[in-house]
């Protein structure tokens, strides 16, 4: 097998085992994934996405399967749900050069952010409840806040693992 060929074959392995792993945690969490007070742990993997690229399409990947098979929320969800991952990871990818003492805060906080603002907003829509947005908001991102707080403590050990090649 060719350079070429081998690069391509093993992103599109990392994507999809990135995207089976954010599945699998959101299924066997799935009480703690889904509704207006979230601790959504597979979101931890959108740390990598920092860093990777291929991380970047495996956690919009999960967040898709996820949403689509296990949210329960609807196609509202699974676009809107999409899309905040989408946008947070991109964000993260996009400041990952802005950190502090190692660490991406910056990037960190564009994906907690891309998820309370949109996920608050879809929340709102969906429970009929506008008059709550904020509220939503709050609390979607203290849950993002608190999981990719987490994994922030994991971050530098997990990315050493992955580049050691």
């Amino acid at each position: 097998m060719n350079e070429e060929r081998k690069k391509k074959l093993t992103a599109l392995l990392q994507i999809a085992m990135c995207a089976a792993i954010y599945t699998v945690l959101c299924l066997v969490l799935q009480p703690l994934s889904f509704g207006p007070i979230q601790f959504r742990f597979s979101e931890i993997l959108c740390l990598l996405a920092i860093d990777h690229k291929w991380a970047l399409w495996g956690c919009i990947l999960g967040c898709f399967i996820s949403n689509t098979f296990f949210g329960g929320l609807g196609i509202i969800d699974i676009v809107f749900g999409t899309l905040a991952t989408a946008i947070g990871c991109l964000l993260a990818y996009h400041y990952r050069n802005h950190r502090i003492k190692g660490y991406p805060i910056l990037s960190t906080l564009m994906i907690v952010l891309a998820n309370a603002i949109i996920i608050g907003i879809e929340l709102a829509y969906i429970l009929d409840s506008k008059d709550q947005v904020w509220l939503f908001m709050i609390q979607v991102g203290i849950g993002e806040l608190t999981v990719l707080g987490i994994g922030l403590l994991f971050y530098k050990r997990i990315n050493s693992l992955i580049n050691k090649k």
